[in-house]
């Protein structure tokens, strides 16, 4: 850009133009101030009224919630029906409407929609325990009717939720009224600010105009200066870079592309491109490419080609240019340039072709081992089945042949007998536990919400049933709610808490611990048991299929449960590992990637 000759006249119009501004800005300045600041109250005393609307829309669906509970509790008494009473249907019919009133009405603020939102949930989830009290009632089955309003109560208790929603209504209504006042404050004295303001900006543009002409040539002297480092850092670029005319004749170019090429840094236009680098640009395709360029403006990104440059070794480089407008000293009549660079992608392409084939032997051994581990499955799967048949035949015929022998048998053949029997049956426990283990690679994964506290509660009812004369103390904490297959992960639960039963069935007093903790963006969640525990010594043969720590005879089972509970958790992604301390109990960790969206049960239930 040229700047215009500084003459009188031209200073004289610099300071019209700036007059003119000035004189503008007195007129404009103080309008805009009141203007903004009568919307900016407009607008707060609507917030103001709407934190109000939305207070009084809550009220209604609060009144409305305890009026269905009070037509509940007044059927549930079997009291009779006053003539101002609300029918249930009717009642309900109100809760879906008022909640997305309130839902509309809190728009504008995102958190206020999270806890409506959860508000709602509670809510559905308590109507539907409550109509399935009314139809209950209606049957005159009161027990069953007082169990769906209690487990609307304790499942679904909405207190929490109801503060929080009115605290952070209130703080809203507070903040708004506030700054309401301070928008009525600050109206008051806008138009001597602004007046301030006015006398400020005049004084300034008196003080700029008088210092406009020294910044002018300070900003040409900086902009010589800006020019000169340019080409300094064009120069030490080690990225060759080159100047051509549309005729392709080099204009200049820097160290790098003079090095690479081996010609002198020149500043005119005596050479053509196809004449340095020892043919390097004899490339028809190139050349037309670049005519081009400077011809019709085109443009060219990444041309790859290869080049065997004065060094003799062959590179290849990929070429990018484009048409740029030249200075007048740029020693060429024709203002139009082609701006050339080069890089040397030697390197990576070899790079990529090494990785490439890395890749592909990776691939190679990754299908080879797919292929291994689906031939084991199905090896697995086809020696379990065809296993089962001979121990049919071992056990019925060893209950034939003791039908048979009657009482002439003695004692040692009754023992033959039974330790074929007991054989027969313990292996085809282990043919059950392999067939079980190659299912659980096999079968479908299905991700869906799983509530760890309802499984634990479940296994531990049903644990405490098959272990009424036994003392168990079971220490729980809240647990989470987990994307994973529900099936899969209630089998790691069972078989963890089942060996924690099994495992301290020698303590009087059995303490079991169930709990969670987050690290490292995973939830670690452990079963600890005061049982006889292990030697963490052979800590590493846990989770292998039929690996046991102690004897049948103390304590019974497969040694597959374990390998069950780590092949479920890999599947899900996660990691399985123990602690313990032979005689004092062991602990069982598994962890689950922490997912986006996890919530705790206590907080889902508020």
């Amino acid at each position: 850009m040229r700047w215009p000759t500084w003459t009188p006249e031209f200073e004289y119009r610099i300071r019209i133009v700036l007059l003119a501004i000035a004189v503008l800005t007195c007129v404009a300045l103080p309008y805009a101030v009141i203007r903004s600041n009568a919307e900016a109250m407009m607008e707060a005393s609507g917030w103001v009224v709407h934190s109000a609307e939305v207070k009084e829309k809550f009220n209604r669906l609060r009144l409305t919630l305890a009026e269905i509970e009070s037509v509940i509790l007044g059927e549930f008494a079997q009291m009779p029906r006053a003539s101002g009473r609300a029918e249930y249907s009717r009642v309900r019919e109100e809760i879906d409407p008022l909640l997305a009133e309130l839902s509309e009405a809190t728009r504008d603020n995102i958190d206020q929609q999270n806890r409506i939102g959860a508000l709602g949930a509670l809510i559905g989830g308590r109507l539907k325990l409550y109509d399935d009290a009314m139809r209950y009632i209606q049957a005159n089955n009161f027990d069953a009717a007082a169990d769906r309003i209690r487990q609307a109560a304790e499942l679904f208790d909405t207190g929490g939720y109801w503060a929080q929603i009115v605290a952070f209504e209130n703080e809203l209504y507070v903040q708004r009224t506030t700054r309401l006042a301070r928008l009525e404050r600050n109206s008051r004295w806008a138009m001597s600010s602004a007046l301030i303001a006015q006398l400020l900006l005049l004084g300034s543009v008196m003080f700029i105009s008088e210092r406009q002409a020294s910044q002018r040539r300070k900003a040409e002297s900086r902009a010589r200066l800006a020019v000169e480092r340019s080409r300094i850092i064009v120069q030490s670029l080690r990225e060759p870079i080159a100047v051509l005319d549309p005729e392709l004749r080099l204009l200049m170019n820097n160290e790098a592309f003079a090095e690479f090429y081996g010609n002198e840094t020149v500043q005119h236009g005596d050479v053509k491109l196809q004449e340095i680098g020892n043919g390097c640009w004899q490339d028809a395709e190139l050349q037309q490419r670049l005519l081009d360029v400077g011809a019709r403006g085109r443009e060219i990104w990444d041309y790859e080609c290869a080049q065997t440059c004065i060094d003799g070794i062959d590179r290849i480089v990929l070429v990018n240019a484009r048409r740029m407008e030249l200075s007048e000293d740029a020693g060429s009549k024709d203002r139009a340039g082609i701006l050339l660079t080069v890089s040397d992608v030697t390197a990576r392409k070899r790079y990529e072709q090494r990785i490439g084939e890395l890749n592909e032997d990776l691939e190679r051994q990754v299908a080879q081992v797919s292929e291994v581990n689906r031939e084991l499955e199905s090896f697995s799967y086809s020696v379990s089945h065809d296993l089962r048949a001979p121990l049919r035949h071992i056990a019925g015929f060893a209950d034939k042949l003791g039908m048979h022998m009657g009482a002439s048998a003695d004692e040692k053949s009754h023992h033959y007998l039974e330790v074929i029997a007991e054989s027969a049956r313990r292996m085809s426990s282990l043919i059950e536990d392999l067939l079980e283990y190659s299912r659980l690679g096999r079968s479908a994964f299905r991700v869906e919400p799983v509530n760890f506290n309802a499984v634990v509660a479940e296994l531990v009812a049903m644990l405490h049933s098959t272990h009424e004369a036994r003392s168990i103390e079971w220490r729980i904490e809240e647990l989470p709610i987990v994307m994973g297959d529900a099936s899969m992960l209630r089998r790691v639960w069972q078989n963890l808490m089942s060996n924690a039963v099994k495992y301290t069935s020698r303590r009087e007093h059995a303490v079991i611990e169930i709990g969670r903790t987050e690290a490292d963006g995973e939830s670690i969640f452990h079963v600890r048991d005061n049982g006889t525990g292990f030697n963490m010594a052979y800590a590493g043969k846990l989770f292998g299929v039929f690996q046991r720590l102690h004897k049948a005879s103390e304590f019974p089972g497969t040694g597959i449960g374990l390998a069950n509970v780590r092949r479920i958790i890999g599947r899900h992604g996660g990691r399985t590992w123990a602690e313990a301390e032979a005689g004092k109990g062991a602990t069982f960790f598994f962890s689950l990637p922490a997912v986006v969206g996890t919530i705790v049960a206590d907080e889902a239930k508020k």
